[in-house]
């Protein structure tokens, strides 16, 4: 892996060392149309803050909801109201080269009979980018974080009295390059978890050690351009994943080291269509021979179609391999597709709808399970300072094999307020 971040880094240099590029068009742009989700509303957004050089944006979302599950099981099931604080706030330079952002944000959940359901998460971090030339530009950021695992996570325990918390860091670095008809990029990440136990309806201690990792993953990608519509790229990404600790009995080590191949395209078809799609090869492959390898065809592609100037539709799909937390399994192979559309009722009204399907095939165990999820909401944008969205959201989970889990079905409606300045 060392030598594989040292070859893609002295290639990144080596490339922003290049011959300047020639004052042409862009020829990698997608922006002929901008979704109804993006559209900018300058009458609708928030003014900030200055200071200095830099503006400051402010918020508050208060949210007022109702779960019908939210232990996500069918054997203990428990329905509760639930109320959430969410302030958070953000700092964005004013420059004209270069940029700089920072974000502080938290959540306070709390609900109205489970208190053990009650949780406090937080997250800070930042993001820079340096303009090298026309065309050249290195990007790097970082964030820490506590977070809460969601009960209807597939990598989650059973019967937990609680939700499992951890602790999450995180650091990029990025380089792009663009000359005549060809686009470089390069990316490294690393990122850091670090699992609390967990503890059982019983009173028993789930001990989450064997799931603290740190994983490395580096990606490099070429893009050439056909026309000013449409270019071809392939790009590949390497990662190794290293665990501290050997979990239970019949759970060794989860070492692993895996590759990532895709060969695609991104086009733009007039205003009408936009998107990119790609096909090729993943495997991640376990240091323990218990877990063997997990691998077969990957998937990366995101389709946008802008069906009138007020309805656009969308369409994703992905397959990934993901990290098990189950006794017995060290990952999981998920493919992952989702369609969306969002609407603009009114300048200042938005609806929108997802529905989505995974299949989640699980390493060494007898485990496929299979959610179907999705949800509805509509946005009411009052004015600069205030908005109101109703949501609703459904997941439910058919595990199969001999080392099944519980299905279940999960609704929850949710009102937010949104204040800024």
């Amino acid at each position: 892996m060392r030598h594989t971040v040292l070859l893609l880094t002295s290639g990144l240099a080596a490339v922003l060392g290049a011959t300047p590029v020639l004052a042409q068009a862009d020829l990698f742009a997608r922006d002929r149309n901008v979704a109804v989700s993006q559209r900018p509303r300058p009458e609708l957004q928030a003014l900030g803050l200055r200071w200095g050089a830099f503006m400051v944006y402010p918020e508050a979302q208060l949210d007022v909801g109702y779960d019908d599950n939210i232990t996500a099981a069918e054997t203990d099931e428990r329905s509760d109201w639930l109320v959430r604080l969410s302030p958070s706030v953000e700092l964005e330079s004013g420059w004209s080269r270069h940029s700089l952002t920072a974000y502080a944000r938290a959540a306070v959940t709390r609900y109205l009979d489970y208190d053990r359901d009650d949780t406090e998460t937080w997250a800070v971090g930042a993001s820079a980018r340096g303009d090298i030339q026309r065309g050249s530009s290195v990007q790097g950021g970082f964030e820490i974080a506590r977070q809460v695992e969601p009960r209807t996570s597939s990598s989650a325990p059973q019967s937990l009295a609680e939700p499992i918390v951890f602790d999450s860091r995180s650091a990029n670095l990025r380089a792009t390059h663009t000359f005549n008809r060809l686009r470089l990029n390069g990316r490294l990440d690393v990122r850091d978890y670090d699992y609390e136990d967990g503890r059982l309806i019983n009173g028993a201690t789930v001990n989450q050690d064997d799931r603290d990792q740190t994983t490395y993953e580096a990606l490099g990608r070429v893009d050439y351009a056909l026309s000013p519509a449409t270019a071809l790229y392939g790009q590949v990404s390497v990662n190794t994943r290293s665990f501290d600790a050997t979990g239970a009995a019949g759970t060794p080590n989860r070492d692993s080291e895996g590759v990532n191949a895709l060969a695609g395209a991104n086009f733009e078809l007039g205003d009408l269509v936009r998107g990119e799609v790609g096909l090729g090869y993943i495997e991640q492959s376990f240091d323990d021979p218990l877990y063997g390898s997990l691998s077969g065809l990957s998937t990366n592609a995101r389709l946008e179609y802008f069906a009138t100037p007020l309805l656009t539709l969308g369409l994703t799909a992905n397959r990934a391999v993901t990290d098990s937390g189950i006794p017995g399994s060290a990952g999981i192979l998920a493919t992952t597709v989702q369609a969306t559309a969002d609407y603009e009722l009114r300048r200042n009204i938005l609806v929108g709808a997802r529905l989505g399907f995974a299949d989640e095939e699980f390493d060494a165990i007898d485990r496929d399970n299979q959610r179907v999820f999705g949800g509805v909401r509509a946005t009411y944008l009052m004015n600069r300072r205030f908005g109101v969205t109703a949501s609703y959201d459904v997941e439910t989970r058919d595990s199969s094999g001999l080392q099944a889990v519980n299905d279940f079905t999960a609704n929850r409606f949710l009102i937010s307020l949104v204040a800024q300045y």
